[in-house]
């Protein structure tokens, strides 16, 4: 069986942004068009739920043959389609994202089930990280992030605030699974998975491929329940809220574009409050009206700011942590330095450029407790990256959102409202190179009432608006084309 690692994408499919008269039209007289989103909308004209005014985006299998992707999508895509050069507003390749690093993905050598390699490997040292302090769940505690403090000082009661988990499924036998997984409403967006209608990694059932299990590990540190190995006690920052897993990959470095847009769609459609993405990529104007749409309806998204090794890239935030509308997440040791600077082949976490870091806190890693995969009651000890440091954050905002709930509008004010009330209680604030607006303090956000400001944040944006300026162009809305040469520039 080939390493998923080496999945062929398929490089000839393209998102398409059609004006709804013409996209009707080709979507009915050709088989190679569809609907990118499944969510009707509210004034529905036709059997693909168009309203009359807005473009939609659509799913397009283009001829092979083009040098890249890129080329594709600057190429004749109106003709191709049989549709009005007019009516394309936008085109993108749906790309696979392979720019993401984690170490927390862990290969199984041929003929090795993955309960073989059950260990609850302790914290790992090595390369200048810090180690936590020798107690199980360090991280919760009231000199690190307060996240445990917080919990115990917030019951969650129905309607209970619902965080939407965006990674790569999980393994439901593990028992820090939370104790309030939304089973019904689980949902796979990955290309290629026999059942759309459960996160459950499909690796649980396939003992000769993987171990990868990177979601397992990052719902236990959101929500995760009680561990009958150390002292019977919470693992997860926000047990107490509802979850809903989405799979959006099958890998970190898999995560395609699509799959990313359709997922966060579905998380508004369901009413989440929050939603947690430890992984990222490169920019999408798919992805950036994905976290529009999020916002504007009221929920709040932690991504990750991405990882490295020495001087490889990503070295700067990846998206859409990057997007002004998303809290990005970077890291910050036990011992107070930046999750950044360490030796040899070493994770490390992403920060920068200045800019992208107004909208961005810390929280802890490496060394976090991490439940393993395939080994239903073993937890390392050894988790790290960003993608452990996200969970965190939206746990943070998930017992401030329970704690409000009923003082917050149902649109973009109750995001704005907790990322002030996160940002506003934080720590350490002087490092701004590193940890944006400081270092996640939970119980102290709680004390920080709703704060409503009367614009939104800046609309996602993927242009390049010093390029405007130094060619002369000046610094209107970009036309559609040169935002397309914008973004494969990124």
């Amino acid at each position: 069986m080939p390493d998923k690692k080496q999945a062929p994408a398929k490089d000839n499919r393209l998102l398409v942004k059609l004006r709804p008269s013409s996209a009707l039209r080709a979507a009915e007289a050709r088989t190679n068009l569809q609907p990118l989103y499944d969510t009707p909308q509210p004034s529905a004209t036709s059997a693909f739920g168009l309203d009359a005014a807005a473009p939609q985006w659509f799913l397009a299998e283009m001829p092979d043959g083009a040098a890249s992707p890129w080329d594709l999508a600057h190429a004749r895509v109106a003709a191709q389609l049989g549709v009005s050069e007019s009516d394309v507003v936008f085109a993108e390749p749906d790309l696979v994202h392979d720019v993401y690093q984690d170490t927390n993905e862990e290969e199984v050598g041929a003929g090795l089930a993955a309960a073989d390699q059950c260990e609850a490997n302790p914290q790992d040292g090595a390369h200048g990280k810090a180690l936590g302090p020798d107690a199980f769940a360090w991280h919760l505690d009231n000199d690190h992030s307060q996240l445990g403090a917080a919990r115990d000082a917030v019951e969650f009661k129905p309607p209970r605030t619902r965080i939407a988990h965006l990674d790569t499924g999980y393994y439901r036998a593990h028992e820090t699974v939370p104790e309030h997984v939304l089973r019904p409403l689980e949902r796979s967006f990955v290309e290629g998975d026999a059942d759309r209608h459960t996160a459950e990694d499909p690796d649980n059932r396939v003992f000769l491929v993987d171990n990868s299990g990177h979601g397992t590990g990052t719902l236990g540190i959101l929500a995760g329940g009680k561990s009958a190995s150390f002292g019977n006690v919470y693992l997860g920052g926000a047990p107490g809220a509802e979850v809903l897993p989405l799979r959006v990959s099958d890998r970190v470095v898999l995560l395609r574009t699509s799959a990313l847009a359709r997922a966060l769609d579905y998380a508004v459609e369901q009413r989440c409050d929050v939603a947690t993405l430890s992984m990222g990529g490169t920019p999408s104007q798919a992805w950036a009206e994905a976290v529009d749409k999020a916002y504007m309806a009221g929920l709040c998204l932690c991504a990750a700011a991405g990882n490295h090794v020495g001087f490889t890239p990503p070295q700067t935030l990846v998206y859409p942590a990057r997007y002004s509308r998303v809290i990005a997440v970077c890291g910050v040791m036990a011992d107070g330095r930046p999750y950044a600077d360490l030796k040899g082949t070493a994770l490390e976490g992403s920060f920068g450029p200045d800019s992208a870091m107004k909208a961005a806190i810390a929280a802890y890693t490496p060394n976090i407790p991490w439940p393993r995969f395939m080994c239903g009651t073993v937890i390392r000890h050894n988790g790290e990256g960003t993608s452990a440091a996200t969970p965190q954050v939206a746990a943070a905002a998930a017992l401030w959102l329970e704690k409000y709930k009923h003082e917050l509008p149902r649109d973009w004010r109750r995001v704005e409202a907790v990322r002030n009330a996160l940002f506003a209680s934080a720590k350490m604030k002087a490092d701004r190179k590193h940890f944006g607006n400081g270092v996640l303090q939970a119980r102290a956000a709680l004390n920080v009432k709703p704060v409503f400001p009367r614009d939104p944040s800046p609309k996602s944006d993927n242009s390049f608006s010093l390029f405007r300026v130094i060619t002369g162009l000046g610094v209107v809305e970009p036309p559609p084309r040169e935002q397309m040469f914008n973004l494969e520039l990124s």
